[in-house]
């Protein structure tokens, strides 16, 4: 069941706690973010509404969840206040995976986003850090300090597989059972070569342009240290 993280300062407290938003969605809202901030290393939900903020308010929150780096996976939905003229972009914004909508947590357009946008497994995701690297497997996004480069599914599956044990040789026949759920042949061998040529020519010219090494007779690894 998807659950979802709504923060609306000046919500009653008879009103904070857990909801149930239609029949599968569950709903925590506070009034306060420090409470969910102080447990944000433990508790990750699968979509962050924040109502009742100004832009700037709605930034601060937004970054300091993203201090955690499983927080940097999880949709943001902001709700703007109906009333203020324009649309204010907050810079935290992530058009492809944010959202951004009008009215308060109780109004019907709010909800319907909410509905939308919560989705299953988000919050069981986790980033794959190697070094000054991350590969974000849900929206198959590998991101370097000052770059993110997207990535097919299947590329996004090889790149976890070797980044989760940086500097370590991975045979190709593990990358194939693992990654393509069968036994190792002429035909996945090619095809696994082909998608890692894929990947080093999507990080040519990047600082992890020499990162992703063949060891020839055993398989693949991500080297960290050459890229650092």
């Amino acid at each position: 069941m998807p659950k979802v993280l709504a923060i609306s300062p000046g919500t009653p407290d008879v009103v904070a706690g857990r909801a149930i938003l239609a029949e599968h969605i569950t709903l925590e809202i506070a009034n306060d973010p420090a409470p969910p901030l102080a447990v944000a290393t433990t508790r990750v939900f699968d979509l962050l509404v924040l109502c009742g903020m100004d832009v700037d308010e709605q930034q601060d929150v937004v970054s300091a969840f993203h201090a955690h780096r499983r927080w940097r996976l999880v949709p943001v939905l902001y709700a703007l206040d109906p009333s203020m003229p324009g649309m204010a972009i907050p810079g935290t914004f992530r058009p492809e995976m944010d959202g951004i909508v009008r009215g308060g947590l109780d109004t019907p357009e709010v909800q319907r986003r909410i509905l939308a946008m919560a989705r299953d497994g988000i919050a069981e995701a986790d980033l794959v850090v190697a070094g000054p690297f991350e590969l974000d497997p849900v929206r198959s996004v590998f991101r370097l300090p000052d770059l993110e480069i997207g990535l097919t599914e299947r590329e996004t599956e090889i790149l976890a597989i070797l980044l989760a044990q940086p500097n370590r040789t991975i045979s190709a026949a593990e990358i194939i059972e693992r990654g393509w759920g069968t036994e190792a042949n002429a035909r996945y061998l090619q095809i696994l070569r082909r998608h890692v040529s894929n990947i080093r020519r999507k990080l040519e010219r990047t600082a992890a342009s020499r990162s992703v090494r063949t060891v020839r007779g055993s398989g693949y690894r991500f080297e960290v240290r050459i890229a650092s």
